[in-house]
């Protein structure tokens, strides 16, 4: 018959690799299992040495607060933790465990090699301070945690903690205590969040963990300003706010809880608002609300079809004549266009509103060709939007309802959060281009990343930059780069489109610079379209007004999209 031990044994293997006997000072006094398989060591180099030794050099902040924070006769929730084997990859493991209170406190600790594709997977871009998670890997990782919870039908929770008089704190205690606080800090908060790994720093001050009903918000705070005191050389330490966001209202789908939730945290991490002056808590309930609403009424725009759209024409620089009109949407309820744009950009819902703008562009279009005109219209499609497979799936659909349609859509790229799979979303353009949509790029030399785009996007046109227009007459050093920019264009077989344009001394210049298109005040403003679905009678009325102006001629699609 087996003994009891015995028993024990056989369970525990049975979920882990290593069984660990740690007493109080956190020194291995006892270990078996798959040491060397795991490990990479012997038994005996495990005994005698401190636990934190045995876990990858940036888990072992996060591990001695893990193993502090754990009450007595508690059972450690399992975390993912790297062990310091593996070269250039190290293994990563589950760490599980329980402390027994008795006449000699102990951790019975278990380590589980982790399983591939369960916590393998990489997690995400980290701050070299603290070794959280960046905000975005932060706020991907909030979206997976809140789906994955609310299927195992678990309690998630997520706190915002924000440092007041950071920066004075700072200046006070000096650069390598500050290091040391920072790494506390960020110990600690992976040790509270769920698996170890949805802790995050949303700025120099500010923070975000999801965590289990378990972990008190209030203690926490108390031990993120006791370890700032602890390196305060005048003891007070740092101010620490918190606030736990609910997940919203139940009238929420669970998609557009996880939107508010997400909104929310980037709302705190940027915002200097008045609301975050006060009571944090307060301040996020208000924020919360003002976010539900807004994505309660974004929704309500689309669905009941609340855009209009204005055309504002792009010309020839060489004889003024309109090679297209850009699509531009405009809420019916006064809203800034911008705003809402961003708004859906930020909740993940760009592809709502770009499909629906296409909707319209593509029924102007039909109109236009109906009532004999020739017009060529170009749609804003957010680089978010292209990065779903839904909605490349749905704009191609509705393309296809007409084979003439591509030839006279022209597809302008935007970009408000920068493209990570570059490579990826070429290969989507490119499929467009095979469609017979002409490609233009948004915003060319408003940023860093433009020319690692030009470099691996392959398209038809850039739109440079209004900025560099405004200044293209008085910034010698702009109309430098423009030129460079404009030349760069011209030997990939690029075309240039130039935005912001209002004088005829800046067409002049930039004639003279060879950009080969314009758009702005100078030659026209944008056209709504007051009577829609008839938005090809404004259209082409627009046009005819325009005409003495700009040498108006009528041209085939495949002569508009000519060079």
């Amino acid at each position: 018959m087996k003994s009891a031990t015995e028993r024990l044994l056989a369970f525990s293997f049975a979920n882990a690799d290593i069984l660990l006997e740690v007493d109080a000072s956190h020194r291995v006094r006892y270990v078996c299992g798959a040491v060397q398989s795991l490990l990479e060591r012997p038994e005996d180099s495990v005994r005698g040495v401190p636990f934190e030794e045995l876990v990858g050099a940036p888990d072992r902040i996060m591990v001695g607060q893990l193993l502090r924070a754990l009450p007595n006769n508690a059972r450690l929730n399992p975390v993912i933790v790297h062990l310091p084997v593996g070269g250039d990859t190290p293994a990563s493991a589950l760490l599980g465990g329980y402390r027994m209170d008795s006449d000699m406190p102990r951790f019975y600790l278990t380590l589980a090699k982790a399983r591939i594709g369960a916590t393998d997977a990489p997690d995400g871009n980290h701050d070299a301070d603290t070794g959280l998670l960046d905000r975005d890997s932060f706020t991907q990782s909030v979206q997976s945690k809140l789906a994955a919870a609310r299927e195992q039908n678990v309690e998630a929770k997520l706190t915002l903690i924000r440092l007041d008089e950071f920066d004075a704190f700072k200046d006070r205690v000096g650069g390598d205590a500050m290091a040391h606080v920072m790494e506390e800090i960020g110990g600690l908060l992976r040790a509270m969040s769920i698996d170890g790994s949805t802790a995050g720093r949303l700025g120099d001050d500010r923070f975000g963990i999801m965590h289990t009903p378990s972990v008190d918000p209030a203690q926490l705070e108390k031990s993120v300003a006791e370890i700032s005191r602890e390196s305060d050389p005048t003891g007070a330490g740092l101010a620490v706010s918190g606030a736990t966001v609910e997940l919203g209202p139940d009238e929420l789908s669970e998609e557009d809880r996880r939107r508010v939730i997400l909104y929310t945290v980037r709302k705190f991490s940027d915002s200097d608002d008045p609301p975050l002056a006060g009571s944090l808590a307060d301040g996020m309930k208000e924020i919360l609300a003002d976010t539900v609403k807004r994505v309660q009424d974004f929704k309500q725009t689309i669905a009941d079809n609340r855009l209009r759209i204005a055309l504002q024409p792009i010309v020839s620089l060489a004889d003024r004549s309109i090679h297209h009109y850009e699509a531009l949407a405009r809420p019916t309820n006064g809203q800034p266009p911008a705003g809402l744009v961003g708004f859906a950009e930020e909740i993940g819902m760009t592809q709502d509103f770009d499909l629906l703008v296409c909707h319209k562009a593509i029924d102007i279009l039909t109109h236009a060709r109906e009532s004999g005109a020739s017009v060529a219209i170009a749609v804003n499609i957010s680089s978010v939007s292209l990065d779903s497979q839904l909605f490349v799936k749905a704009f191609r659909a509705l393309v296809a309802e007409s084979n003439w349609v591509a030839q006279q859509l022209l597809i302008e790229v935007t970009e408000s959060m920068r493209i990570r799979d570059l490579a990826g979303i070429n290969g989507i353009l490119q499929a467009f281009r095979a469609d017979g949509h002409k490609v233009c790029l948004d915003d060319f030399g408003a940023g860093a990343a433009s020319f690692p785009y030009i470099q691996a996007l392959d398209v038809d046109f850039v739109k440079i930059d209004g900025a560099y227009v405004k200044r293209l007459e008085t910034h010698p050093r702009d109309r430098a780069i423009l030129k460079a920019m404009v030349g760069l264009c011209a030997d990939l077989g690029i075309g240039t489109v130039a935005e912001m344009v209002e004088t005829e001394a800046q067409a002049s210049a930039l004639v003279e610079l060879g950009v080969d298109h314009a758009q702005g005040y100078l030659f026209g403003r944008p056209t709504l379209d007051f009577a829609f679905p008839r938005a090809a009678d404004a259209a082409v009325a627009a046009a005819a007004e325009l005409k003495p102006r700009m040498a108006l001629r009528r041209r085939g699609a495949v002569e508009i999209w000519g060079r």
